[in-house]
């Protein structure tokens, strides 16, 4: 998955036409800048993720002792816990799809106050290190500058062949 995008586009605001602006600046145009995070989240911290979500929700694991965690990918990946509550003589398991997970770790992190925008896009996928939470999303900025023309750089191959022509016209 890509890192930041590098990306702008002009956006007239929505208060342009209005008569009263409230004091906002009418006819300033808006810059867009389109942004991608990528949260990185070991297994144990998915694993207590999972756990707080359980808990504050009145279910059981919280009070299980967890024996084993994995991660299973394929098809229908998921995180497959392993738990023994106190009265219970055997361990059970808990299969958590990707949704569940992804639900669970956004708790986390606004338990946690690890900020994530609310309308920004995620997904959630499985990696070496455990679980990768993606955001996509835009901020919207004001245009400190009037507008100006844009160029694409020039091929470095290009200034050399120009150079090359130029010296040959004035030999």
């Amino acid at each position: 998955m890509p890192g930041v995008l590098a990306a702008a586009a002009i956006r007239e605001p929505r208060h342009a036409g209005c008569p009263r602006g409230h004091g906002k600046v009418a006819g300033v145009a808006k810059l867009l800048i389109f942004e991608t995070r990528r949260l990185v989240l070991p297994l144990e911290t998915v694993v207590d993720a999972v756990l707080e979500l359980d808990r504050e929700r009145g279910g059981r694991l919280a009070l299980s002792s967890i024996r084993d965690a994995r991660i299973e990918a394929g098809e229908d990946p998921a995180l497959v816990l392993e738990a023994l509550h106190p009265d219970a003589l055997s361990p059970e398991q808990r299969r958590y799809s990707l949704p569940a997970i992804a639900a669970a770790v956004i708790h986390y992190c606004w338990k946690t106050r690890v900020p994530l925008p609310r309308n920004w896009s995620k997904s959630i996928e499985i990696v070496p290190k455990g679980f990768a939470l993606a955001l996509q999303g835009t901020v919207e900025i004001q245009r400190r500058h009037g507008g100006f023309s844009t160029r694409a750089p020039a091929d470095a191959s290009d200034s050399a062949e120009e150079a090359d022509a130029s010296a040959a016209d004035g030999a």
